[in-house]
């Protein structure tokens, strides 16, 4: 507060004197002109801050919300290979797609590659009753 204080005098102050130092005519209007609107400027600097976010809440706040959802991404792709291996005894490649959408993350795309065809149809109920979506499920071609 002392610092705007003694910006906000010493600018008023040099006001004061180039306007003395100048003598009239249009050159004496123009630069009265320029420094009232300075000065206007210093003394309204209070207000601005108020509406300005500071570097520190901004920086705080970076996530790099691709990464998150590469890594919760193919943890969720392991959980289901597991998944599939303890519900149906199948060997599987599976790959789940999240991304981060409206504040949220969510899975937008279910891929599972299995070795036996005879259990896709069954695969595939198992993961509509799960809750996937955009479910893909095809055996291995040899």
């Amino acid at each position: 507060m002392k610092t705007y204080l003694l910006s906000a005098a010493g600018v008023i102050f040099l006001s004061v004197i180039i306007s003395l130092l100048i003598p009239e005519g249009k050159l004496n209007k123009t630069v009265t002109f320029v420094m009232r609107l300075i000065c206007i400027a210093v003394l309204i600097q209070p207000i601005t801050t108020i509406f300005k976010i500071s570097d520190s809440q901004s920086t705080t706040l970076k996530t790099d919300y691709g990464y998150v959802a590469s890594v919760y991404s193919e943890h969720q792709s392991g959980q289901l290979e597991n998944l599939l291996i303890t519900e149906f005894n199948a060997e599987s490649d599976c790959r789940v797609s999240v991304e981060y959408q409206d504040g949220e993350f969510k899975v937008t795309e279910t891929c599972v590659k299995l070795e036996n065809e005879k259990l896709i149809e069954e695969i595939y109920a198992y993961l509509q009753e799960l809750g996937y979506i955009n479910i893909t499920v095809y055996a291995e071609s040899t």
